[in-house]
């Protein structure tokens, strides 16, 4: 599992400092989190699409008390992926 301190390390691997890598990650994180929240996509050519999803309520059985409950409507993320990333891990490579 890569991790949010492997992918400044591999950062600092081509040319940036890993403070301005950490910097730049969690900007970008934030950006994506915040435009989300407030109920933009967010569309990164050739990577793929964030959005929010909007979850219905329903009915469910509680397994413990064995109850009808109904979960509420939610919000949630969503992530697609697009034909680059879809391509690349198919194959197993980048292309350039």
């Amino acid at each position: 599992m890569l991790k949010r301190n492997d992918i400044i390390e591999r950062l600092a691997l081509n040319g940036y400092t890993k403070k301005d890598a950490g910097v730049i990650l969690d900007d970008v994180i934030k950006i994506i989190t915040e435009a989300l929240v407030e109920g933009e996509s967010v569309q990164i050519h050739g990577f793929g699409t964030f959005d929010v999803k909007e979850c219905k309520p329903r009915e469910t059985v509680d397994l413990q008390t064995k109850e009808r409950i109904v979960i509420p409507a939610y919000k949630a993320p969503k992530f697609t992926a697009g034909k680059l990333l879809k391509r690349a891990v198919k194959e197993g490579f980048i292309r350039e």
